[in-house]
């Protein structure tokens, strides 16, 4: 969730800045306490069958916060499982024929050899032989296309497998579900709208992870770095918090147009995220507070 702050408040802030405190190093910023929001968009198109969430809701990962209507989904799904049906039954008769058509063959090559040492023998004619010869290049021909057949049966199989596949994952899609542990921020969408792949249905996130904002000039930056540590306190709370840096701008904020000069380069700022632990939920959303690094 970013808050535009508008340059007075920066220097603001600056103003704000405590004079060196016992330790000869740690300074006072003001911020505001924020969040990593998550927001979840719908994975499918049609009809919202249920969203019964609300603002302020605890979620939990995995959970099921909604759906959206898949009649014709499942539609498609059931004519997938018939056509599927059709094919085990032509795959069946594939195999038996192929079955019988290598029995078939076997046979008429059993008989070609024993006609063979007949001819020699004087006890079968050459065109008994031919006969023969031409059945099993038949036999041989009509068994290549069967197999070639059932190659196609499996192959169609293989493929309407697969559109099963992306239709069972377009079912789960349709189902609008929390990657995360988290408060319900906002909800943009409600039971009975149309929502389409991409709509923004509701935003989560981790209250017991907060962040906080807060800029420093650049006669300050070289002693912040990402890790360093810092302590967060917030108006009417009596203990404070611990967070650390995790991220520096590498760019100043409010850069004068014209050539810096000695006096100018002190107005420069630079933005510093710190993470801030908040395992009790005691800090809140935009609730100022006090960084000392």
């Amino acid at each position: 969730m970013k808050h535009i702050i508008a340059p007075l408040t920066i220097m603001a802030s600056l103003s704000l800045l405590a004079a060196c405190s016992g330790n000869g190093g740690s300074f006072a910023y003001t911020g505001r306490m924020d969040v990593d929001p998550v927001t979840i968009s719908a994975q499918a198109t049609g009809a919202i069958e249920s969203f019964d969430i609300h603002e302020g809701d605890s979620v939990q990962k995995g959970q099921l916060l909604g759906q959206i209507n898949t009649d014709r989904l499942q539609a498609q799904r059931k004519q997938q499982e018939a056509q599927l049906s059709e094919l085990d039954v032509r795959r069946s008769s594939a195999e038996a024929q192929i079955t019988q058509a290598k029995a078939q063959l076997a046979l008429a090559r059993e008989t070609l050899s024993k006609t063979e040492k007949l001819v020699a023998q004087g006890g079968a004619t050459r065109q008994r032989r031919d006969e023969l010869s031409t059945q099993v290049q038949v036999d041989e021909a009509r068994l290549s296309s069967l197999q070639s057949n059932y190659k196609l049966i499996a192959a169609q199989e293989e493929g309407l497998r697969a559109g099963m596949e992306v239709t069972d994952i377009a079912i789960r899609d349709a189902g609008i579900v929390s990657p995360i542990d988290g408060v319900v921020l906002n909800k943009f969408h409600y039971t009975g709208e149309l929502a389409a792949v991409g709509t923004p249905m509701v935003e989560i996130a981790n209250l017991s992870q907060m962040t906080v904002e807060i800029y420093v000039p650049l006669s300050v930056l070289p002693t912040v770095k990402v890790g360093t540590k810092a302590t967060v306190s917030a108006s009417g709370v009596k203990k404070s918090f611990s967070g650390s840096v995790y991220w520096i701008s590498s760019e100043a904020e409010f850069t004068p147009k014209t050539i810096l000069t000695e006096e100018t380069r002190t107005t420069l700022v630079y933005g510093v995220k710190i993470r801030v632990p908040n395992p009790e939920g005691v800090l809140k959303i935009g609730m100022p507070v006090d960084v000392r690094l």
